[in-house]
């Protein structure tokens, strides 16, 4: 199988940029929470138990952003460097239709699949759904 070509790649570079900008859009910078507190004044338990919950869906939400910009940072390293699209584990070039719907893959789809059989704890991790008015596109999962 042949690798990208130059249009492949520069597709795939402007799809990330453009999701590395909408995460930041929606998650802020790195050291601002997703959602601001709220006043601390006169909460009864309930809308304290409430606060807490909201922060610590807040915060999950601000590590898995983290953890995709990483990735994403990840990506367009390896593509700096000339090893993006190959797989990590057989070295054979992952097709383009899999890059598009997950631009992050660093294994075809096969060598994927058989990481998932041997490590499904990690596997079952990666498919965590993201919060509801959160969510993100399913190739930003990570692998």
């Amino acid at each position: 199988m042949e690798g990208l070509t130059k249009e492949e790649l520069g597709k795939l570079a402007a799809q990330m940029d453009a999701e590395k900008l909408r995460i930041r859009a929606i998650a802020g910078t790195a050291d601002s929470p997703v959602v601001a507190p709220t006043q601390r004044e006169h909460l009864d338990d309930g809308e304290v138990a409430d606060e807490k919950t909201v922060q610590r869906q807040s915060d999950a939400m601000l590590k898995h952003y983290r953890m995709q910009l990483a990735d994403l940072d990840a990506a367009q390293s390896r593509m700096r460097r000339g090893q993006y699209g190959v797989c990590i584990d057989c070295q054979q070039a992952i097709p383009f239709s899999r890059l598009q719907a997950y631009p992050t893959a660093m294994r075809c789809t096969p060598c994927q699949n058989l990481h998932e059989q041997l490590h499904p704890r990690q596997a079952q991790a990666s498919r965590r759904p993201a919060s509801a008015g959160l969510s993100s596109p399913g190739w930003l999962t990570r692998s």
